[in-house]
């Protein structure tokens, strides 16, 4: 009796073990899975019905940061499926990543997902929907990604297997661009490819000099690339970037689906750039910005960057995600 109790408690830490298993996600749900997973997700939305989804018995549901019950927020004002769809899929954690549009009373919004799936269950649910209202950075996200359409095709290449980074480079990769940002001085850059692009809800902010934000005092940060932009030392008003978490590696195509908080204390007045040139900062009024950020990652270097973003009250934090 007491060799079949032995026998039954070690089944069970060998069940436990293969679950922890980094490998073991990617038995029970790979890439097709996973983005079927999120074309689920979409379909249940914008039908209003979570129900129809396969949902572990403790998922945890936050949109732009706030717990809620999955079924509302967003749940109950979607008003039809759009037309932008981004997948990264990462089988080896078992969670998936999507940016897209969706209609929202017949206006489009932006959409950053992620689901974590195990055993075929949906166990986590975060989202930030750009809505543009309220005065917000970017205010025709949803709108511009609609125009644009379909992703970039880098985001979309399969990168030959011998050249496919580790999970672990891929991620310091990721990371070096918040810290070449945060609290800016310009010697402190992340490694970019010389075509790198940016799109922050869906208006291209590098190597654009069509576009002249509002308080650039003199110099048109946008025109520049995005390395001459983190070498210029203007982004020394954003104070600091807090609560990085990097959830989806996808290393078939190089992508790493980021989470973050932009900090602008307000404080700073002037930006020295290191061209010795002085200007005023853009911010004088405390301001957090919630962030989701995608880069795409091409032999070592950004080549792309794609982000969600959405302002949210000074110093908030995510109610669950952040205390992980």
């Amino acid at each position: 009796m007491q060799r079949k109790g032995w026998l039954v408690a070690g089944i069970g830490v060998l069940a436990l073990t293969l679950r922890s298993a980094p490998g073991f996600a990617s038995d029970l749900c790979d890439r097709t899975c996973l983005d079927g997973m999120v074309d689920k997700y979409l379909a249940a939305l914008v039908a209003h019905d979570p129900n129809r989804l396969p949902l572990a018995v403790d998922v945890r549901f936050t949109e732009n940061g706030q717990e809620l019950r999955l079924g509302d927020g967003l749940w109950g004002t979607v008003s039809g499926p759009g037309k932008y769809k981004l997948y990264v899929a990462d089988p080896e954690a078992g969670q998936v990543g999507f940016y897209g549009t969706l209609m929202e009373s017949d206006t489009p919004v932006l959409l950053a997902l992620r689901l974590k799936v195990t055993y075929g269950l949906i166990g986590e649910v975060e989202t930030i929907v750009a809505r543009g209202a309220g005065g917000g950075p970017f205010p025709a996200a949803g709108k511009a990604m609609e125009e644009h359409g379909s992703p970039r095709p880098q985001f979309l290449r399969t990168v030959p297997t011998a050249e496919r980074m580790s999970r672990e480079d891929l991620l310091k990769v990721a990371n070096s661009y918040f810290t070449g940002l945060g609290a800016n001085t310009g010697h402190n850059t992340a490694p970019f490819a010389p075509t790198c692009l940016r799109w922050e809800n869906g208006m291209q902010t590098n190597s654009n000099p069509t576009l002249r934000p509002a308080g650039a005092g003199g110099v048109n940060i946008v025109a520049m690339s995005c390395e001459e932009q983190q070498k210029s030392g203007y982004f020394s008003f954003v104070t600091s970037i807090r609560d990085r978490r990097f959830p989806v590696v996808d290393r078939e195509r190089g992508l790493v689906l980021s989470f973050a908080f932009f900090e602008h204390a307000g404080r700073i007045k002037e930006i020295p750039l290191t061209t010795g040139q002085t200007v005023p900062s853009p911010l004088h009024v405390p301001t957090t910005l919630e962030i989701s950020e995608l880069f795409q990652i091409d032999k070592g270097k950004i080549d792309q960057v794609e982000a969600v973003i959405n302002p949210v009250p000074y110093g908030m934090r995510s109610a669950v995600w952040d205390a992980r």
